[in-house]
């Protein structure tokens, strides 16, 4: 089993049992306890378990405006760092998608603080048009659509129909997993991956904002190649012999 639905299955486990010895997660699982200890520690870092004496409990604390917060404060150094980089990319008179996640959110941060002209952004993050509040040089477009507490963005067709009344320079997005082989994936969440698709079907580049912790993982969907991308930006942790495969590929990596 690939590591992101085995994290899902533990959840479902502590959902049931609300504690594991972690012994018995390893054996539930046939994996090595360094793996094991590493998916919980990953879970922990969500905020959506806690790790005891000898076994992992339930984050009764957890819900969903927690793990917004968790996720927008991890690697906060690395996406402010491709922030910076990937706004040398945007130019006057762009119209410009965002989608809604925390690494483009530090993107959409950095553009509200630098001056250009006649920019408009199109988004469907419920946490960027805020930025802008003191930026008129700025038009910001909120899709609108169904509110989806989990990731903090709208989804559905509304959504879709307003996306689709703009002709797009740059999408800007991001991922949790990507690699040569799998392309950008993710948790299953088919509403959210169809307004990015439209979102790059509406623009003429697209352009993955993403930290090196994401590299050569494998997630649940699948998103789109890394041949449909114009621009990967990433930081100066990503390792040699992944930007070597990378480049190989004919998609090298910029560097923030």
């Amino acid at each position: 089993m690939l590591k992101e639905p085995r994290k899902e299955k533990i959840i479902d486990l502590l959902n049931e049992k609300q504690e594991y010895n972690i012994k018995d997660l390893r054996k539930y699982f046939n994996i090595s306890l360094a793996t094991i200890h590493r998916d919980l520690n990953e879970l922990e870092r969500e905020g959506r378990v806690r790790k005891i004496h000898g076994g992992v409990i339930l984050n009764i604390q957890e819900d969903i405006e927690t793990r917004n917060i968790i996720r927008l404060r991890s690697n906060i150094n690395l996406k402010e760092k491709i922030a910076k980089k990937a706004i040398e990319f945007i130019e006057n008179d762009d119209c410009i998608f965002i989608d809604n996640s925390t690494t483009c959110y530090y993107f959409a941060k950095e553009l509200s603080r630098v001056k250009y002209k006649n920019i408009v952004v199109v988004t469907n993050s419920y946490s960027i048009p805020g930025l802008f509040i003191n930026n008129e040089n700025v038009k910001i477009i909120l899709s609108g659509g169904i509110f989806l507490r989990e990731l903090n963005c709208f989804i559905g067709p509304n959504a879709i129909n307003i996306i689709n009344e703009f002709n797009g320079n740059k999408f800007f997005l991001s991922t949790a997993a990507i690699s040569v082989k799998s392309g950008l994936g993710d948790i299953y969440q088919p509403d959210s991956d169809e307004i990015k698709r439209t979102m790059m079907k509406r623009s003429k580049e697209s352009i993955c904002l993403v930290d090196s912790n994401k590299f050569n993982r494998v997630g649940q969907s699948v998103l789109c190649s890394i041949f449909e991308l114009d621009k990967i930006i990433t930081d100066s942790n990503c390792p040699i012999d992944v930007r070597e495969e990378f480049n190989q590929q004919g998609k090298p990596l910029i560097i923030a």
